[in-house]
């Protein structure tokens, strides 16, 4: 059985290693997007293009709050509303190339970060991290 304490310290250290990441990055510029607001835009990214529905769906939330929340992005300019080429009907949403390039942004202050924390570690203890990383990782995911 895993002790509560290891639990704790997991969680301090996970959570940690996530503010060091993101410390001013989402509010810096113009933009000023909330931690959700970022968590959608990189799900449209990895996805390309999704509706609403999707959206909401994926967040567990109704589709008023993932419309107003693609509004707020909308209206920044980092991400668009189109019709789908095979239903007019249907809304889908994708990333602009401010969207885009916000991404890139992110994702290279984000490596860099993780870069210099982990070029303190060997490249065997690298190895090794990520090994019980993916392992954890795996185990989280399989369903019980």
């Amino acid at each position: 059985m895993i002790e509560d304490k290891i639990i704790d310290q997991f969680l301090n250290n996970w959570q940690t290693i996530n503010r060091h990441l993101r410390k001013g990055l989402l509010t810096e510029g113009n933009e000023g997007i909330t931690r959700l607001q970022w968590v959608l835009l990189r799900h449209v990214s990895r996805e390309e293009t999704c509706t609403i529905g999707n959206l909401a769906e994926k967040f567990g939330v109704r589709p008023s709050t993932i419309s107003q929340m693609v509004d707020r992005l909308e209206k920044s300019g980092l991400i668009r509303r189109m019709s789908d080429s095979n239903d007019a009907r249907i809304r889908l949403v994708e990333l602009t190339e401010k969207g885009q390039e916000l991404i890139l942004s992110m994702k290279s202050k984000w490596s860099k970060r993780l870069t210099e924390g982990l070029s303190r570690f060997t490249n065997d203890e690298q190895k090794n991290f990520l090994k019980y990383l993916e392992q954890l990782a795996i185990t989280i995911a399989e369903p019980n």
